[in-house]
Parts: C-alpha cells; structure tokens; sequence
C-alpha cells in the first residue's frame, strides 16, 4: 500500500493505491498516523486493488479516530473493491460512498 500525496489538501486528496489487507495494514496504519491531527482528511481509494476485514478495521479506526478529534474522514473516489466491500457490509452511508466518486471510467 502506498500513500502518493505527503500533503493532502481539498484539492489533492490523499491516494491510496495496492492492497489494504492484513499483509499491508500495519504499515499503512503508520504512513497515515500523521493525518490524524488533520481536521479533514480526504481519501482517494481509487486505486485499492484489494480490501479485507483489517483494511476495513484501518478504515473504519481512521474515521471514528478523526472523528472523536473533531475532524472527518471523506472519500473521495474509490474502487469497485472498496465499493463492493463497504456495500456488501452495509457501510456505504457510513463512509458516505454515494457522494463519493468511482474511480476514472468505471461505474458506480
């Protein structure tokens, strides 16, 4: 899993892209730590290619976390993996996923 933007902004978004799966999660859990101070944290999972339950604990932290902070967690965009794991599981609203964007020349 790799983070491109050091900085996310509302116009650049941080991108998450490979897998958000156990094999991933504690170093992903590491690189977005810094964030937490941020009051909004946009997301672009666009480019996640693979999601399971410790992705979607990471998620899920990172949301509540932000949130008991006083700030909030927005995607942005995201892949039909993330949309199908977070429909499948009834978390769509929770992440706000109908606002968000799918990913370039995909549908939602």
């Amino acid at each position: 899993m790799n983070a491109r933007s050091e900085r996310p902004t509302d116009t650049e978004p941080l991108v998450l892209d490979g897998d958000l799966t156990i094999y991933t999660v504690a170093e992903t859990a590491t690189r977005l730590r810094p964030y937490l101070a941020e009051r909004r944290l946009y997301l672009d999972l666009s480019a996640v290619s693979e999601l399971d339950g410790a992705g979607l604990q990471l998620l899920l932290w990172l949301r509540e976390t932000l949130h008991a902070r006083g700030g909030a967690l927005r995607l942005v965009a995201h892949s039909p993996v993330v949309a199908e794991v977070l429909g499948l599981l009834q978390l769509s609203g929770r992440f706000d996923l109908d606002s968000a964007g799918p990913a370039a020349g995909e549908a939602a």
